[in-house]
């Protein structure tokens, strides 16, 4: 009865999500209160984190694999979620970013209006979100990846008014449309060759094992050639989703353009999203024997990524922007984690994505908090002016320290397990990379705090900075600096688990097994 429960919970929560973003514009429209709005939203994304929370919880305590069937019909024939301890992973950290960031709405968005239109989005988001990290279906994977596409354009437009979101919401949604009809292209050649579009389904065809979907049949006369082909195709659109260099033109446009609440939504769990699925697809679905090849793919291009990021960083005279292009650098992290691929270093990895989901929404939010008390980001007109609002200061320091991978913040830890991956596998050049791109990005932020802070220039007209801006770059600081702290008892109650569920053998024959067993459960 727990296990039924807690699965139509897991299976429910992005329906929750899509229920309370077409309820928010008619509860609008009938009542005019920007605060009810606010209110069902936050009351829809807290249910939901709930359920996240229960959901990994479960997941966790009893190494289970949680599987749901809609309408009835098992896979091959119909769609399935299924969560093991990566996905239930993923799906808490979507779950805690998404109601803690919405709080700063509240006030953020009281001078832009349509908050209707932003919460029925914002909640859109999340269900696609949920529902890529809880699928076991390669094409209900590609719905959701669509419900998110569309809400994050939308969202990246939401201030069209001053012309520039428009021009970046439009780049956005080019290169969004590309990715999604590679993943789509993907998904037909999965189809066509092995006859399944099951995640399961396709795990065991690959491994090569007896398997309980008999009723599936591909045409493909190479199975490698397909498992590449596919593999190759459906990484490449989350590399482009993930803006991977050299795919990570259209994210600084979008992330500075967008509203605060939105980029420090999309870059705390957009991106991770984007490496889980890569994860999913290397590990759990079509297993390392096809994939050994992507991984110095991945390195190559994370490193880039670490250096061009950290470049482009440097050069920028805009505070979101130089946050933007540090998104970048921290997804080259992530990928030359991936490309490593040994335990230490997809648990760096999985740390790094973690982090990432805290230190980003504190800079980008602080970005939005002197924005709204000042009216700008430029780094040439803010000159000085953080020394009257030193909880904003305060941000901006632990952040930027944060992404220098200074001690004793959380990605300083992502960055020290990184390096000691590297040596034990002896990718040495690796370590001028890391280095390289740490340094980068503590002189990037250094220029934005001399600019902001030390560098004195006559007092600009502000605004009060509200409280509920100043508790959340609190609460985040102090999460910044707590998770550092607390690697060792992250790792073994989180990290670990995750990382077990998608390197070890007997783990993916559990994710196969469970799907055969609900098949031979349903067919009698």
């Amino acid at each position: 009865m727990e296990y039924w429960l807690i699965s139509s919970l897991a299976a429910f929560a992005p329906i929750i999500a899509i229920i309370g973003a077409f309820i928010t514009p008619l509860l609008f429209t009938v009542t005019k209160s920007k605060k009810l709005v606010f209110t069902l939203s936050e009351l829809v994304l807290t249910t939901n984190a709930i359920i996240a929370v229960l959901v990994a919880y479960y997941v966790y305590t009893n190494n289970a694999v949680l599987y749901y069937i809609f309408a009835g019909f098992p896979p091959p024939l119909g769609e399935a979620y299924e969560i093991d301890a990566i996905g239930a992973y993923m799906g808490l950290l979507i779950g805690l970013v998404f109601p803690f960031v919405n709080i700063f709405s509240y006030r953020y968005l009281e001078e832009h209006g349509g908050y209707e239109w932003y919460y029925t989005l914002y909640l859109g988001l999340e269900a696609g979100l949920l529902g890529i990290a809880y699928t076991g279906d390669m094409f209900n994977l590609f719905v959701m990846l669509e419900v998110a596409s569309i809400a994050s354009y939308a969202l990246t437009a939401f201030k069209r008014k001053l012309g520039y979101p428009l021009d970046a919401a439009i780049k956005y949604a080019i290169v969004g449309s590309v990715a999604s009809t590679m993943y789509f292209i993907a998904v037909v050649l999965a189809y066509s060759g092995f006859g399944t579009l099951s995640m399961a389904d396709l795990a065991a065809q690959l491994m090569g094992s007896p398997t309980g979907f008999d009723i599936t049949y591909g045409y493909t006369s190479s199975i490698v050639g397909a498992a590449t082909l596919f593999l190759g195709l459906a990484v490449w659109a989350f590399l482009i989703e993930s803006a991977l260099v050299p795919h990570h033109f259209w994210l600084p446009d979008a992330y500075s353009a967008a509203p605060a609440t939105v980029a420090a939504t999309l870059a705390a769990v957009a991106e991770g999203v984007g490496v889980y699925v890569v994860l999913r697809y290397m590990y759990t679905i079509v297993g390392l024997n096809y994939s050994l090849w992507l991984q110095w793919i991945l390195l190559v291009l994370g490193s880039l990524g670490v250096i061009v990021g950290g470049l482009l960083m440097v050069l920028q005279n805009e505070l979101k922007r130089i946050i933007a292009y540090s998104t970048i650098m921290d997804v080259g992290f992530m990928f030359i984690g991936v490309g490593i691929g040994t335990p230490l270093a997809i648990e760096a990895t999985l740390f790094y994505v973690m982090s990432h989901a805290i230190v980003k929404p504190l800079l980008f939010l602080v970005a939005g908090a002197i924005e709204h008390t000042y009216g700008t980001t430029r780094l040439d007109t803010l000159t000085g002016q953080l020394r009257a609002t030193p909880v904003l200061a305060a941000g901006l320091i632990i952040g930027g320290l944060a992404v220098a991978g200074v001690p004793p913040t959380n990605l300083f830890v992502a960055k020290l397990s990184l390096i000691m991956s590297v040596l034990d596998t002896g990718y040495y050049p690796l370590l001028a990379i890391i280095a390289l791109g740490s340094a980068l990005g503590l002189v990037g932020f250094l220029r934005a705090l001399y600019s902001t802070y030390f560098e004195i220039k006559e007092p600009v007209p502000r605004k009060q900075t509200p409280l509920s801006f100043s508790t959340l770059i609190i609460v985040l600081v102090v999460l910044v600096i707590a998770t550092g702290l607390l690697y060792n008892y992250i790792s073994n109650n989180l990290l670990q688990p995750a990382i077990h569920s998608l390197i070890d053998p007997a783990s993916r024959t559990q994710y196969v097994k469970v799907a055969e067993e609900y098949l031979k459960l349903l067919s009698g």
